[in-house]
């Protein structure tokens, strides 16, 4: 299923889609699309309603409310048309939300760390729904020194440094993690 879900923009209502599924299943269309902005949202293509012309695809989802929701639906050009929506059949849902541990309250961030040193993860969080991310302007943190060093090395560093166009303590810190890890590395 190679869909490019990032265009879309809204859903399609009209006269064939409005009524139907708060008539035929007691779900309004306002939970229908709350399913497509809650996680998690489980879509897979319906290949044998689908045809050449239009695809239709399979949705398993929770409402606000947490009702669990199976959708039909189909993309036509930049919104979704949903085709049907109906409560969830129980067996569908470990689809949708595996059966984790809940996480208890803590009264304490140490309360906390001894729940953590204790009990694994694998039990309390989805990992299978972790995605990678990166954090580009987070710095690590840091600690101010004083270090005594004999004024000819301190000159030659800041030679160097100016060689370099780098700050005289910005060379040292590279210096020193260089150093740091030729060391681990042996």
């Amino acid at each position: 299923m190679i869909v490019d879900f990032d265009k879309i923009e809204g859903f399609e209502w009209d006269s064939g889609n409005l009524d139907k599924n708060p008539q035929k299943h007691g779900v309004s269309n306002v939970e229908s699309e709350q399913i497509f902005f809650n996680e998690p949202l489980i879509v897979s293509e319906d290949n044998f309603h689908s045809t050449e012309a239009e695809k239709r695809y399979f949705a398993l989802g929770k409402t606000d409310n947490e009702k669990f929701l199976t959708i039909v639906f189909t993309l036509r050009k930049s919104l979704i048309r949903i085709i049907s929506a109906r409560k969830c059949q129980k067996r569908k849902r470990k689809y949708i939300m595996k059966k984790l541990k809940k996480i208890p309250k803590f009264r304490s961030e140490s309360a906390e760390k001894k729940f953590w040193q204790k009990n694994d993860t694998s039990g309390f969080v989805d990992w299978d729904s972790a995605r990678k991310v990166s954090f580009p302007n987070l710095k690590p943190s840091v600690r101010s020194i004083s270090l005594r060093l004999p004024e000819s090395m301190l000159n030659d560093l800041k030679v160097i440094a100016n060689k370099k166009d780098i700050p005289y303590q910005s060379l040292m810190k590279i210096f020193i993690s260089e150093k740091i890890k030729e060391e681990y590395l042996r």
